[in-house]
């Protein structure tokens, strides 16, 4: 796999929102951790009705993390018969009598590991009915070099000794103030566009679930910030959005405009609430002009309905 194909993978699992998984439904459960740790989290036989989301849905598990152990490809179409394996749950509800050694056993990870990433401190108390992290099977994959170190190796990229590059690059941007993120301008973003709601979050026919909202509009509507940030991505290499941009904001927040006709921001660009980024379109998986919308908090996706301000007739 290219090294720009592994860069778009997680803006591609970023976002589900109108995007078809196919129409396929669930199977027996599956236990974890039945034979020494939780690479044996078992196999799951696709029936006539199921699709990805309600697979991940039924056994609570990250449809990215089946994605990546299975090796899919969009558009992620099931065939009934196929047999997925099911990775192990990203996260742990504590039973009665568990112990975090029990617990990081089961899952075949270091208690020191569990504890960290729990941020349990010593001597590692846990509560009945607490739900504990567990590592996702997916690595983190590295941003590109910087044009300094392509530099340096004359073109290509490398990769510094020691710790991951994206921890010191990430440490390098946020000394030289290259990673702030302007304030916000108001604590509700505002209408990304002016029409009608066509399409609500939540799940749909088919097994589908809309991570965001689609409104309907003119095409060639101006499509304006929610608020102020920075572009992280603008492109059209993410099958089903057409032509997409993705706004970070402030405190852990992101915005996503999908569909446009035309996008008049690029990555690293820094707007403010209100600011025209595109305009509407039909691009991707619809056949009308509309703007599939989504507001995220970190990797959640969140209804947008709760943090739109209220807009005029």
């Amino acid at each position: 796999m290219s090294t720009g194909k592994l860069l778009l993978l997680p803006l591609l699992f970023l976002l589900s929102g109108c995007f078809k998984l196919g129409t396929q439904a669930p199977a027996p459960a599956i236990d974890y951790g039945l034979h020494g740790g939780a690479d044996s989290a078992g196999v799951h036989t696709v029936s006539s009705r199921d699709t990805l989301w309600s697979i991940a849905q039924r056994y609570k598990l990250s449809m990215q993390d089946i994605i990546y152990v299975n090796n899919l490809k969009p558009p992620y179409d099931l065939r009934v018969t196929q047999r997925l394996t099911m990775p192990p749950p990203t996260t742990y509800t504590v039973k009665a009598k568990d112990t975090l050694y029990g617990i990081s056993h089961t899952f075949n990870i270091s208690q020191s590991q569990l504890a960290k990433l729990n941020r349990l401190q010593s001597p590692y108390t846990i509560q009945l009915g607490q739900t504990l992290n567990l590592p996702s099977v997916r690595p983190v994959y590295n941003p590109p070099a910087t044009s300094r170190q392509k530099v340096a190796s004359g073109g290509k990229h490398v990769r510094p000794s020691g710790k991951p590059a994206y921890k010191r690059t990430a440490s390098r941007k946020r000394s030289s103030g290259k990673m702030a993120l302007p304030p916000r301008a108001s604590s509700k973003f505002a209408w990304p566009v002016k029409g009608s709601v066509i399409s609500s979050y939540g799940p749909k026919k088919g097994g589908l679930h809309n991570d965001g909202i689609n409104i309907r509009a003119p095409k060639g509507s101006p499509v304006r910030a929610a608020e102020n940030g920075t572009v992280v991505y603008a492109g059209n290499e993410l099958k089903g959005y057409g032509n997409l941009v993705l706004v970070r904001h402030a405190d852990r927040w992101m915005t996503a405009y999908a569909h446009m006709d035309r996008t008049l921001v690029k990555k690293g660009d820094a707007i403010k609430q209100g600011q025209s980024i595109g305009t509407v379109g039909s691009s991707g998986s619809v056949d009308s002009p509309q703007l599939h919308f989504e507001t995220r908090r970190g990797t959640d996706a969140i209804n947008p309905a709760a943090h739109l301000s209220q807009r005029g007739t």
